[in-house]
């Protein structure tokens, strides 16, 4: 049995717990909100303990591992605190608001012997999964170019949103999905180049539209959260390779991620001389996918496949690139 604590009751907080609670041998033992009345509710639908002193949970003997779904800037310490007190940790995406963070995790994680996975969701995602397989088989050519794109109105089940000191603003929380997306694709950005607004509400950037360049293959990504309040969640990507290309579009049928309701969705392949087909994707969801793929590595101490702590350090590093480029104007190498 793996037990678990799971810091925050919010949606992500709520999202995890409930992609844990469908796995076998895995008991949730602790929520930890500063709302009593938060932590009180989510624990009792997993028959858990409620908690409102965070590094009691994170720090707790019963458990094994813990899930750190609080906002960006605790990211860091509280991982760190959970590490060294011998448990596993599955962070949220971005791993930290900077490269030095994503290292003080790391280093944290070597001197543990623990296991330390950034919970980037789209590398468990059926349909990037189906991508990203058909592009290694190489029945397509070689990639030369990919879009991706995650569009929504201000997120609004939180205030941090708000503020870009905690969150890192748009460019950090949103746009790193689909940048670390590429990344996963194709590499090492060798440079990036992003224009983009700020948020006339709270100051960040949080429209972005970013050039990455990979060398053979060239990105370019989308992000913003600036679309009106009644624009429907949308995220797709696209790759162009030399014999056709695979595309993935979603819309929501609600204006937000966390929306219910039937909303559209494609994955087809375009080739030469063809008609375009659907491509298969593997079953589940991607929070499950995730969660199993975490609990599975600290059941078995093998090592991560996807989601390590290094992929997690260059997605925050690339969208970094991308905010210094949005700031100054320039291209910025990493």
């Amino acid at each position: 049995m793996i037990r678990l604590g799971i810091l925050g009751a919010g949606f992500m907080g709520g999202t995890h717990a409930a992609a844990f609670a469908q796995l076998p041998d895995v008991q949730i033992v602790g929520i930890f909100s500063r709302s009593a009345e938060k932590a009180g509710a989510m624990a009792a639908k997993y028959d858990a303990e409620p908690f409102t002193d965070v590094h009691k949970l994170a720090t707790d003997p019963r458990v094994d591992a813990i899930s750190n779904t609080l906002p960006t800037q605790l990211h860091k310490d509280l991982t760190i605190a959970a590490l060294q007190a011998g448990k596993h940790v599955l962070v949220e995406k971005p791993m930290g608001l900077s490269v030095a963070e994503c290292d003080e995790m790391s280093a944290a994680a070597k001197q543990s012997g623990r296991l330390l996975m950034v919970a980037h969701v789209l590398r468990f995602w059926p349909e990037y999964v189906a991508i990203a397989d058909l592009l290694k088989t190489g029945a397509l050519g070689r990639p030369l170019a990919a879009t991706a794109k995650r569009l929504v109105g201000p997120p609004r089940w939180s205030d941090f949103f708000l503020h870009p000191e905690w969150s890192g603003g748009g460019v950090l929380d949103l746009h790193v999905h689909d940048l670390d997306t590429l990344n996963w694709l194709f590499g090492t950005p060798k440079t990036v180049y992003a224009r983009g607004q700020r948020s006339p509400e709270s100051g960040g950037w949080d429209l972005a539209m970013t050039l990455v360049d990979y060398g053979d293959v060239k990105g370019f990504a989308e992000g913003s959260a600036l679309q009106a309040p009644e624009y429907p969640f949308t995220m797709g990507l696209s790759v162009l390779c030399e014999g056709g290309s695979v595309e993935f579009t979603f819309r929501a049928g609600g204006v937000q991620v966390d929306s219910r309701g039937a909303g559209g969705s494609s994955l087809l392949v375009y080739e030469k001389g063809k008609p375009a087909r659907p491509l298969a994707s593997p079953a589940g969801d991607g929070y499950a996918n995730q969660a199993a793929a975490f609990i599975e590595c600290v059941r078995s101490s093998q090592p991560l496949t996807t989601g390590t702590a290094e992929q997690g350090r260059l997605a925050v590093a690339t969208a970094l690139a991308a905010r210094q480029s949005l700031e100054t104007g320039e291209v910025v190498k990493l």
